[in-house]
């Protein structure tokens, strides 16, 4: 694709989901944000392209396709419901066993299906309902932040450790849930795996020495 068709794609993209040229840069920019790359991505930016004239094509140009293949089907009057969407709730994937807080759930059986709000999945975690993964907690030692029995649901999309945070892992044995933080300044790549529990003492592995799957987006937890 030339420079001079890319700008034309964009411009008819973005305008038939009524987004203006602020909203294009900061939906690019939060996807740049999860794989760990800071762009320096403004509504001018944007505009000067459409504009045309460009020699080469844009560093930051495929953040834009994400923005508009994270939300094809939109509507102006409601940018995170797609149109056709009637139904109230989403099916996600479930994890047939487990998350361990603890030892790991080994996710052996048949891969089950879990009915999540819609309004949640698509609005509020902004997120296609195939890139979630879903599953139930069990241990103590992501508690008092997890506690056994919690639902959680995993963005398989986003493994940048550029932000520390709790993540779902394969250790091994099973998934497990715990919060990951990248070392600076290792080569290879290490990675601290902590638990919230101080009964647990945290280790450190190479970053291919774990198996990421996503990171935790959500959890919902029964009232006692």
């Amino acid at each position: 694709m030339t420079p001079a068709e890319a700008a034309k794609k964009i411009r008819k993209e973005r305008e038939a989901r009524g987004w203006s040229t602020i909203t294009l840069a900061d939906r690019a920019r939060s996807f740049a944000k999860e794989d760990g790359d800071e762009i320096k991505l403004t509504q001018q930016s944007i505009s000067r392209f459409e504009q045309g004239g460009a020699m080469k094509l844009p560093s930051w140009l495929r953040y834009v396709w994400k923005a508009f293949d994270g939300h094809d089907g939109e509507t102006e009057n409601d940018p995170y419901l797609g149109t056709g969407k009637d139904d109230d709730s989403v099916m996600i994937k479930l994890l047939p066993t487990f998350a361990g807080m603890g030892s790991g759930g080994t996710g052996e059986g048949d891969e089950g299906r879990i009915s999540f709000s819609r309004d949640l999945v698509e609005r509020e975690l902004r997120t296609p309902a195939d890139a979630l993964l879903a599953m139930v907690a069990e241990g103590n030692s992501m508690e008092p932040d997890f506690r056994g029995g919690d639902q959680i649901l995993v963005d398989t999309r986003r493994k940048s450790l550029a932000q520390p945070g709790a993540f779902c892992m394969w250790d091994g044995d099973g998934h497990v849930i715990k919060y990951l933080e990248r070392i600076p300044g290792t080569e290879p790549v290490r990675v601290r795996v902590v638990s919230a529990n101080g009964l647990y003492e945290p280790r450190e592995h190479l970053l291919d020495e774990i198996g990421l799957i996503g990171r935790v987006v959500w959890f919902g937890r029964r009232v006692q």
